[in-house]
C-alpha cells in the first residue's frame, strides 16, 4: 500500500514539475510586446548628403537638391535637429523639413555655451535661398537652436536662451516671429516670457500659441531693438 501511495506522489510530482518547465519555456520563448513610449516630440531623420563643386556646396535632402554659397559653414557634422514642426497640436522634431514650397534645414555651433541654430530656408519656387534683410544674411538665428516652424501660414516662431532684460531688471526667454514673404523673413514681432530656463516642448507649443494672440497669457511684446537697448 505504501509502495502504491508512494508512486502516485512520485508521478503528481513529475508531473507537476513537467508543467512548470513547459510553463517556463513557453514564457522565455513568446516574443515580448515592446514597450510603447507616447512622446510629444520626435526627432525624424533622413538622409543628407553635402558636396561642393567650385565655389559652391550642395545640399541633397532626399531627392532634393539646392545650391547653397561656398562661404555658408555647412558641413555633414553640423547639421541640427532643431526644427520644431507643429503637427497635430504636438511638436515633431527633424534635422530639415520639406513643404511644398519650401526646404528647411538647421545647422549649430557650440562655442562652449550651449547650442546656437542657424535656419535656411530654401524657396524651390525661384530656387534662392529666404534672406533676412534686417541682417543682410540668408538665415534665421536662435542663441538656442529652436525654430518652431507652422506649415500652413509660413510662420517661424525664432526662441533665444534665456537673457537678462536690463530694462525690466529679470530673467526674460526671448523669441520672434516671422513670415515668409516675397523671398524674405518678415518680422513680425518680438516677444518674451519671464523665465530663466528654456521650456519643455509642452510650454514651447504653448509660448508659440500665446506670442500669436493679440493678448496672450504670460507673453509680453519685446521692442524690435531690445537686444540693443536691453
Amino acid at each position: 500500500m505504501n509502495k502504491i501511495k508512494s508512486l502516485t506522489y512520485l508521478a503528481l510530482w513529475l508531473g507537476c514539475l513537467s508543467a512548470c518547465v513547459n510553463d517556463s519555456n513557453t514564457k522565455q520563448n513568446s516574443p515580448s510586446k515592446p514597450e510603447v513610449h507616447k512622446l510629444a516630440t520626435s526627432e525624424l531623420d533622413s538622409s543628407i548628403k553635402i558636396y561642393a563643386t567650385g565655389d559652391n556646396k550642395y545640399v541633397l535632402l532626399d531627392t532634393l537638391k539646392f545650391k547653397m554659397p561656398g562661404d555658408v559653414p555647412i558641413s555633414a557634422t553640423n547639421i541640427y535637429a532643431g526644427i520644431y514642426e507643429l503637427k497635430n497640436d504636438s511638436i515633431v522634431r527633424h534635422k530639415f523639413l520639406t513643404t511644398k514650397n519650401q526646404a528647411f534645414l538647421t545647422t549649430f555651433e557650440d562655442l562652449g555655451f550651449g547650442i546656437r541654430g542657424r535656419l535656411y530656408v530654401f524657396d524651390m519656387v525661384n530656387k534662392s535661398l529666404i534672406r533676412d534683410s534686417a541682417f543682410n544674411h540668408d538665415y534665421l538665428y536662435s542663441s538656442a537652436g529652436i525654430f518652431i516652424i507652422e506649415t500652413k501660414s509660413s510662420k517661424i516662431f525664432v526662441v533665444g536662451k534665456p537673457e537678462w532684460y536690463e530694462a525690466k531688471q529679470e530673467n526674460i526667454l526671448p523669441a520672434s516671429l516671422y513670415v515668409v514673404k516675397k523671398g524674405v523673413f518678415e518680422n513680425e514681432k518680438n516677444v518674451y516670457q519671464v523665465g530663466s530656463d528654456i521650456p519643455s516642448d509642452t510650454k514651447l507649443l504653448s509660448f508659440f500659441k500665446n506670442s500669436i494672440l493679440a493678448s496672450g497669457d504670460g507673453v509680453l511684446e519685446l521692442p524690435k531693438n531690445w537686444w540693443q537697448t536691453k
